[in-house]
Parts: C-alpha cells; structure tokens; sequence
C-alpha cells in the first residue's frame, strides 16, 4: 500500500508533515494535536512479514517525537565518561570466568568468612590458577574486588558498594525471565 504525506498540522508549532501507512489515516486522528508531539518527514519503510517476524506488531504506524518525554529522557543519560564507565563495567560481566568469580564472592558475602581464597576460586569455577588469578586481578583494577594476603593464600571479597545488590537483581531477572 502506498504512503501519502499528510499536511494536517504543517505550519503549527511542534508539528511537520508525516508519512503515514494507511492514506485513509491522518494526522488529526492519530490524536496528535498538540505541541508536546512532533511527527517527523522521516518515511517508515515498508517490512515484509516474513522478515520481521514478530517484531512487525512491535513498530508504530506513524513516527511521532513525542517532545517533553524525549527531552526528559536525554537529560536522564549519563555523561559520555559516565557511559565509558558503564561500559567498561558491563563488559567485565561478559566473561563467564569473572562473571562466576563474582556470583562465588556473592555467594560469600553473607557468610561468616565473607572472602575466599584464590584455590577456594579456581574449585569453584573450575578454572585453572592462573586463569583465576588472571581475572581476579582484572575484576581487581576495576575496583569491583578486593584482597589481602594472608601467609600464601590469598583471599579475595567483594568490594563494598552496590555490587552485590546489582548481582542480586540480574540474577533474579534472568531466573525470573526463564521460568
């Protein structure tokens, strides 16, 4: 079906010309009649069914800014060093090695020792010393974990902060979005 540009809207603030998928359809009765919304020239392409699969019901017919809540969203962004940050965070993550590493001190946490040792670690996951340490070290520099010596052995605990908070809540996300 062929797209007509509607120019219900053209000329009034907050608004410009729209490319809508059903020609039948304007702008006026898409409810967008006041200048908290913007609908932008940007044409929306048609997608074959059979490519988009379930995600075709997941777009909007018409591409409308919605001004206000758009403003407020890019103001909540974090700086580009805070999203750097985030980044590298997030990463650290993505290793299943630091990632088990992480939930075993999580583990911990609560308990009466609150740390394990680097052989306690490498039982755990599985994984050998140096493999461990190699990540414990990196999982160190990252602040996420810290440790202390204790003759040969060293134990390594999680880091004060909200990071057990946030192993926690993922954990749960992922339990929850499997069962």
């Amino acid at each position: 079906m062929a797209a007509r540009a509607s120019t219900e809207g053209v000329g009034r603030p907050g608004f410009a010309s729209a490319r809508l998928r059903d020609p039948e359809i304007s702008v006026a009765s898409q409810h967008m009649n006041s200048s908290s919304y913007l609908v932008t020239a940007k044409p929306i392409a048609e997608v074959a069914p059979a490519a988009c699969g379930d995600a075709c019901g997941q777009v909007c017919d018409v591409e409308v800014i919605h001004a206000e809540t758009v403003r407020a969203a890019r103001a909540a962004l974090p700086s580009l060093h805070e999203q750097a940050a985030l980044s590298r965070l997030f990463a650290l993550f993505s290793n299943p090695t630091r990632l088990n590493l992480l939930l075993a001190l999580r583990s911990a946490f609560g308990a009466e020792a609150r740390e394990l040792c680097v052989c306690d670690l490498e039982a755990i996951t599985g994984a050998s010393q140096s493999l461990v340490s190699h990540h414990l070290g990196t999982l160190r520099e990252a602040k996420l974990v810290t440790s202390r010596r204790v003759g040969r052995l060293v134990y390594y605990r999680l880091s004060a902060g909200p990071l057990a908070a946030l192993l926690d809540d993922a954990l749960r996300a992922v339990r929850k979005g499997a069962a």
